[in-house]
Parts: C-alpha cells; sequence; structure tokens
C-alpha cells in the first residue's frame, strides 16, 4: 500500500512541478526498468540463451506492456535459479510497480492471502 501510495503521490508531486504526463509515465517505466534488471543481475542463470534474451527484451522495451509481458521470462529465470517463491516475492513488489499503468484485471487482488 505504502509502495502504490508513494507512486500516486509521486507521479502527482511531477504534474504539480510541471512535468508532462508523458514524462511521469516515462519516469515510472524506467523504474520499472531498473527493478527488473537489478533482479535479474541478482541471479546467474544455468540457461544463457534465456538470460541473454530476458536482459534483452527488459532493455529494449519500448513501451509498459513489453516491460509486462517481459515478467513472466524474469519469473521462470529467478524460480529455475532461487525457487517460485524467492521469485514471486521478488515479482509481487514489481507487479505492484505496475500498477495504474496496466488494467486492474491483469493485476492481482490486494485481498490476497500472503504466502
Amino acid at each position: 500500500m505504502r509502495k502504490t501510495l508513494s507512486s500516486f503521490t509521486s507521479s502527482f508531486s511531477d504534474l504539480l512541478h510541471g512535468q508532462s504526463p508523458q514524462d511521469a509515465l516515462d519516469s515510472r517505466q524506467e523504474e520499472i526498468r531498473s527493478a527488473m534488471l537489478a533482479s535479474l543481475a541478482e541471479i546467474e542463470s544455468s540457461q544463457p540463451h534465456a538470460f541473454s534474451k530476458t536482459l534483452v527484451t527488459i532493455t529494449q522495451a519500448a513501451d509498459v506492456e513489453s516491460l509486462w509481458d517481459a515478467r513472466s521470462d524474469l519469473l521462470r529465470l529467478i524460480a529455475d535459479r532461487n525457487g517460485e517463491l524467492a521469485a514471486r516475492k521478488t515479482l509481487d513488489g514489481i507487479t505492484e510497480m505496475f500498477r495504474g499503468l496496466v488494467p486492474n484485471s491483469l493485476l492481482p487482488s490486494r485481498r490476497r492471502v500472503p504466502r
């Protein structure tokens, strides 16, 4: 909740300080990209081809939808190395960063029971 509130307040603050909505969107997109790359950098994959492909996909993603689609590849790589539970915990934080950028129907319910 705090992360979502923080994203909202920072986006609202950007609008008040003259940053255009497109600049705010670009900024959030780059925050998501950085978080995804940071989580990818923390692992060493036993699948170098898949690792390289995911790295390129995240780095060259042109929009939020492309980053959203790359989550599944990132989840698979982290799960391969650290287990599914660790991968889901890592992706939960990244997924929350998409709130307000992708349709709510794609996002998990906030009432979800913690694992």
